[in-house]
């Protein structure tokens, strides 16, 4: 409908119209999504700033994640979500090789790992979509979604994430000022 509006608008006159001779332009495109994915991830990391030493392995149920898990999770996220587009279900193999890789390794080289990991996925995404319509078809872990669609759901991983985080910090420290930890006092 908005394609068959923007002809229409042009109706061929030399200086295209109402619409100018480039047509439409689009203001939201995938390099902001991408950008909101970075964002995503930092937000994410503000929940970690300050965490004591005792929180990373804690759990409040054992079917829960701890929050050093979370952080192996979001590392196995990007690397299969580097399969990102691909038109069959992830090669899932490689997941396990994350949690053995960061096996033994202090918070520090987790994080360090988790940083990498996420800056290759950025990276790809970026030299393989930044010039991809929104709603291009594509494929996330199996399913086909638009773009935009697919790049706001891995943002939401981060977001998702990053609310166990506070629960667990609240529930093991409730003085914890959440508000002033994340977005400053």
């Amino acid at each position: 409908m908005l394609v068959l509006f923007a002809r229409a608008c042009y109706n061929g006159t030399p200086d295209g119209g109402l619409f100018g001779k480039e047509g439409i332009t689009m203001a939201f495109t995938t390099a902001d999504l991408l950008e909101s994915l970075r964002f995503s991830r930092t937000y994410f990391l503000k929940h970690l700033r300050g965490l004591r030493e005792e929180q990373w392995d804690w759990k409040p149920y054992p079917e829960c994640k701890s929050i050093r898990e979370t952080l192996i999770h979001l590392m196995q996220d990007d690397l299969v979500s580097q399969q990102f587009g691909d038109a069959c279900e992830p090669d899932y193999s490689s997941v396990g090789e994350v949690a053995t890789q960061v096996q033994g390794k202090d918070i520090d080289g987790i994080l360090s790992a988790l940083d990498a990991g996420h800056q290759a996925l950025l990276d790809l995404l970026r030299s393989r979509y930044t010039d991809t319509p929104l709603d291009a078809e594509i494929v996330l872990w199996g399913a086909p979604l638009k773009l935009g669609q697919a790049l706001a759901y891995l943002s939401a991983e981060d977001y998702y994430h990053a609310g166990q985080v506070a629960f667990v910090r609240m529930a093991m420290d409730p003085s914890w000022d959440y508000y002033a930890a994340v977005y400053g006092s």
